[in-house]
């Protein structure tokens, strides 16, 4: 029975920081393209943009919650008894 909550647990932390991260690069895609909006619209069309796309360890908390998710996922399987 305590092994399926830690796979469930996993499973949450996993999924929760899978959530931030994409939430995070979908606003930064969206930034991204409002100023390259905004750069043609201004005709400014040989300068690039500068938004920082993120990355996986850009926010402490993505890679903190997929190892966490990840100890506790692994740690839920049942371990071979001889």
């Amino acid at each position: 029975m305590g092994n399926d909550l830690y796979r469930k647990l996993g499973a949450a932390f996993l999924i929760t920081a899978a959530l931030i991260y994409t939430i995070e690069r979908v606003g930064t895609l969206i930034a991204r393209n409002y100023e390259i909006s905004a750069l043609y619209q201004a005709q400014m069309y040989d300068v690039q943009p500068n938004t920082h796309i993120a990355g996986f360890f850009d926010n402490i908390f993505v890679p903190i919650l997929t190892l966490i998710g990840v100890i506790l996922f692994v740690y839920g399987f049942p371990k071979k008894t001889k």
